[in-house]
């Protein structure tokens, strides 16, 4: 795999369909960006007053629980509960890291991350890391893409432009299909498996609901089949560093 070989096949399948509200796909962007955000790095203060304001109803009616001193506890308690639960379920030696090379070889910084780069590269998107410590492929950087690709698709259909619309459609597809059905469920559901607070379970779980059900929608049985066997595979054992901690993004 390399980077230079990333390509949108000319004989993929015809899209099954397409997504003419444009106010769904808006609406399933901000969701894309919201997960990303929120597996990027610790919760923030900003990001903690979005939740308990204008998301806490909307995520309610998704019958997303993210605890109760999410919603109401002492501002300055509750980030220091989640900053702590963020490194141990991401970043410390035993977490489970949320990187797609990672997670299929138990080694970071793997071709999986160049295949991430060059697929960013050929939407006119540019990966940016902050620290040493962070890698295209990680999950959050992921669900980010997506969510940039959806907009791009909105776009395009608000401006009349079907082709462009289709195209957008057809990469963000391909990117779910070849780049994260194979190992972002299955690390959902571990991470959710090992979280101690309520927030990162449902925010992991909603992740796993969200890309699947997408998933689901753009491929056949077959393929279906195969992702489900690749989530599934033994947990690798990983070599870990501690600075390993954050995302960045596109």
């Amino acid at each position: 795999m390399q980077a230079d070989k990333f390509v949108i096949p000319a004989d993929m399948a015809p899209v099954k369909r397409h997504e003419k509200d444009t106010d769904v796909l808006r609406a399933q962007a901000g969701l894309y960006a919201f997960l990303g955000r929120c597996l990027e790095a610790e919760v923030d203060a900003a990001l903690l007053s979005t939740l308990r304001g204008p998301l806490c109803k909307p995520l309610e009616e998704l019958g997303v629980d993210l605890g109760d001193d999410v919603r109401s506890g002492d501002p300055l308690a509750v980030l220091a509960d989640l900053g702590e639960e963020f490194a141990a379920l991401f970043v410390v030696p035993g977490a489970v890291l949320p990187y797609r090379s990672a997670y299929e070889t138990g080694r970071l910084f793997q071709p999986q991350a160049d295949l991430a780069t060059a697929a960013y590269r050929d939407a006119g998107f540019e990966f940016r890391n902050t620290l040493s410590g962070e890698f295209s492929d990680h999950a959050a950087v992921m669900l980010a893409f997506v969510g940039r690709l959806l907009e791009r698709q909105v776009e395009a259909a608000e401006t009349g432009d079907a082709e462009a619309a289709t195209g957008w459609q057809r990469r963000r597809e391909h990117f779910l299909q070849h780049q994260m059905g194979g190992w972002i469920i299955g690390w959902s559901r571990r991470a959710r498996t090992c979280a101690r607070h309520p927030f990162y379970r449902a925010i992991l779980g909603l992740t796993e609901q969200v890309v699947w059900a997408d998933i689901c929608d753009i491929v056949d049985e077959k393929a279906l089949q195969r992702l489900v066997k690749a989530n599934r595979r033994p947990l690798m054992r990983q070599k870990t560093d501690h600075e390993f901690r954050k995302a960045s993004g596109l």
